[in-house]
């Protein structure tokens, strides 16, 4: 069963005023931009709703904002709340890079992990769950100093790192877990998204999990690429995923 997080005073200085924190939940990364994370947690979102489960599915940083930030409207939909794609705290930038990126470009500046942390509080006390999803993989830079990484250590929330099922995800993996681990995150879950891409003659997709699987120290999913416009296949492919139930199970539903 997931724990409701406790954070308490941090040595960074920037959350040394964040105290007495508690949320249930996932913090959402990946091996890189672009592989699914979205598009999991939506489907996982979905299934959460369908059970009675009141969710809270946030994307605090999103760039590429060109001119709405779509990945926190998708996650708002899936949530059954819109409004939870618009806060003033969030980060927006219409810039497709690194928050970091957008600072050196432009001068617009980083983001405030207090301030995410303090808004994605509030939230998470009006609902059952939250997913928090992060921008690109795990580090990428927020400013000179934080990555990405440094926001789900602040929120204290296990990750669900999402993986596209290809060639090469191996190293990748294998990689985000390391560096996960050395920052002292936990990983509930690995999912390796099939995309609606894929090569029919990558033989890796029939490997792939099962050395993750092997090699890993927490469950591998392997989840199917449906329609997003189709809700009832998003729940059933968070369902035959086994996300869903993994889920339920560490939420003590």
């Amino acid at each position: 069963m997931l724990p409701r997080t406790s954070i308490t005073r941090s040595n960074n200085c920037e959350l040394c005023e964040v105290e007495n924190i508690v949320m249930r939940g996932f913090f959402v990364t990946s091996t890189g931009t672009s592989v699914g994370k979205t598009f999991v947690s939506r489907a996982l979102l979905r299934g959460l709703r369908a059970r009675g489960m009141r969710v809270a599915g946030l994307k605090p940083i999103e760039t590429g904002c060109a001119p709405s930030p779509q990945d926190a409207l998708a996650l708002a939909e899936a949530s059954g709340r819109m409004t939870l794609a618009h806060s003033p705290r969030w980060y927006r930038a219409e810039l497709p890079v690194a928050p970091y990126a957008v600072e050196l470009e432009t001068g617009f500046p980083a983001p405030r992990i207090d301030a995410l942390v303090r808004e994605i509080d509030v939230i998470a006390s009006h609902h059952d769950a939250v997913l928090v999803e992060g921008a690109g993989g795990l580090l990428v830079p927020l400013d000179r100093e934080r990555s990405m990484a440094d926001l789900a250590r602040a929120l204290g929330l296990p990750l669900l790192m999402i993986a596209e099922d290809r060639l090469g995800v191996l190293s990748h993996v294998f990689a985000a877990v390391e560096a996960a681990q050395q920052r002292g995150l936990s990983i509930a879950a690995l999912v390796l998204n099939q995309s609606a891409a894929a090569d029919p003659t990558d033989v890796s997709i029939r490997t792939n999990r099962t050395i993750l699987a092997e090699r890993l120290g927490f469950p591998v999913l392997s989840h199917a690429h449906v329609a997003q416009d189709q809700p009832d296949a998003l729940i059933q492919a968070s369902e035959q995923s086994g996300l869903l139930a993994l889920t339920l199970s560490a939420l003590g539903r």
